[in-house]
């Protein structure tokens, strides 16, 4: 009995270590020498050691918000942070800024999954909006579906201004995804009241 348990408890604990990457090494600064950026699940950050900056420990603020299913993505020019993926999430990018000679938060992406894909099928993709923040260049992007009497109906696609602080990873928590939300919430319910 003791083999199967043993057994079974390697099985769980090999499939949660493959579910996320937790680390990327990488040369986000661009000088050829590997970098590393990582979450510590211990004290809820991110983190990074640049070899520009003698692989000193950067760390963010704390995310409130860390869930189980949290990831790090390896982008061409930085990496994402995947949180909160379930229902609804964020996914925040971050590319290397080399005249502040730090880590910039570039991009927020949101996702919601508020409508039965049962019931509505691949129209709806499997979430119910959709919407990105270009930090840079502050344009807004949100493309949501609502039922309205029983029908999915897309509504048209939202663009606007939107600007935040610059964000760079040692200020970053997840209090910046909240906000984005809230913004987000208003221009969607602002886009409800213009359908007819």
């Amino acid at each position: 009995m003791r083999p199967i348990l043993t057994l079974i408890l390697l099985v769980i604990v090999n499939s949660l270590q493959g579910q996320s990457t937790r680390e990327i090494v990488k040369d986000f600064d661009g000088d050829a020498i590997m970098d590393l950026v990582y979450i510590d699940s211990d004290s809820n950050t991110l983190n990074y050691k640049l070899s520009s900056n003698a692989f000193q420990v950067v760390s963010s603020l704390e995310i409130r918000s860390l869930n189980f299913g949290n990831t790090l993505v390896e982008t061409p020019n930085g990496f994402e942070f995947w949180n909160d993926y379930g229902r609804s999430g964020w996914i925040n990018e971050f590319q290397y800024n080399p005249i502040e000679k730090k880590m910039q938060l570039i991009k927020i992406r949101r996702t919601d999954y508020d409508i039965d894909r049962f019931k509505f099928g691949e129209e709806v993709r499997y979430d119910s909006g959709k919407s990105s923040v270009d930090l840079i260049k502050h344009i807004y992007i949100g493309d949501f579906y609502q039922v309205f009497n029983g029908q999915l109906i897309k509504l048209p696609t939202i663009k606007s201004y939107m600007e935040f602080t610059e964000t760079y990873l040692y200020c970053f928590s997840d209090a910046i995804n909240f906000k984005f939300e809230e913004r987000c919430v208003e221009l969607y319910e602002n886009a409800k009241q213009q359908m007819p």
